[in-house]
Parts: C-alpha cells; sequence; structure tokens
C-alpha cells in the first residue's frame, strides 16, 4: 500500500525531500529521550514508590497518596516515553506528526522547565536550550515546507472567513 494511504501518520515530504541532518538530530534526541522514559517505567514498575522518591525525593506532591502519586506518574512517564517514541521515528520517516509531536512535547518540556524554575527556583539549562532550539528550526520555513507543513497568511483566513 503506497504511504499516502496511511492517515495516522500524515503526508510524507514533498517529492524527494531530503531529511536535513537536524532533523536527524532532533529524532535521535527524541528516541534517546524515550529510551531514558522506557528506563524510568521500567524502574517506577518493578520499583514502586521506593522509586519515585528516589527520583524526586521525599515529599507528596499535594498532599497524594504516594500509591496514587506513583500510578499517575508512572501513567505520565509511559505516556511521554511512547510519545517520543513515535515522534523520533515519524521524524526519520518526515511525517507530520513526528513534527507536531516533537513541538507538543519541547512545549510540555518547556512548560515543566517553567513550572520547575517557578515553584521550586531549579533550572534545567541544558534541557530548556534543547527545547527553545528545537521549536526554532522546525519553525523555519524550509523545515515546515520539508515536512508539507504551511503557514497560511493572516489575509488568506480574513477572506475565507467572509466567503
Amino acid at each position: 500500500p503506497p504511504s499516502s494511504a496511511r492517515a495516522d501518520a500524515g503526508p510524507g515530504p514533498t517529492a524527494h525531500a531530503r531529511r536535513p541532518a537536524a532533523v536527524t538530530i532532533l529524532a535521535t534526541l527524541q528516541l534517546l529521550s524515550a529510551a531514558a522514559f522506557g528506563l524510568i517505567f521500567a524502574a517506577l514498575l518493578a520499583v514502586g514508590p521506593a522509586a519515585l522518591e528516589g527520583l524526586v525525593g521525599s515529599g507528596s506532591a499535594g498532599g497524594l497518596d504516594i500509591a496514587l502519586e506513583t500510578w499517575v506518574v508512572t501513567i505520565l512517564v509511559g505516556s511521554l516515553g511512547v510519545a517520543a517514541l513515535a515522534a523520533g521515528i515519524l521524524l526519520l520517516r518526515m511525517r507530520q506528526l513526528g513534527w507536531t509531536l516533537t513541538m507538543l512535547l519541547a512545549g510540555i518540556g518547556l512548560a515543566s522547565s517553567i513550572y520547575l524554575w517557578w515553584a521550586q527556583g531549579t533550572t534545567l539549562t541544558i534541557p530548556v536550550m534543547v527545547q527553545v532550539v528545537t521549536v526554532f528550526y522546525l519553525n523555519q520555513r524550509q523545515v515546515r515546507v520539508a515536512f508539507g507543513i504551511s503557514r497560511r497568511r493572516a489575509s488568506d483566513t480574513l477572506e475565507q472567513g467572509r466567503g
């Protein structure tokens, strides 16, 4: 079956588009993130609350029961791992969904970094820099075109709304 028949992955790259080296690097980073999330997920499943306390220290967030907190974190980490794995594979295949998932994961990472900075005064400089560079790079016109993503002009949107 032709690859354009797959609705789950979105349209592929434009005809004979080559994958930029930076996209390969971003895909590799997503796959490494997926592996890290997978290891944390496995530790949470194997060890349970003790693994969570080892990762974030003692003290419950928001007064939740430690078992519930571990369950929520395990589901969250597993979901992020699956999303990062899908993003990495789809970036390598130059799929729009890979671009979208990578942008979503970068947004989640930036939001959590801002929260940690605000709530705890913790700064994670390198991850924040990687996420910011990712967002700026993926939004470059030639990268968006390579993924088949076009940006509508404001005048086009206004005209469609009137018509």
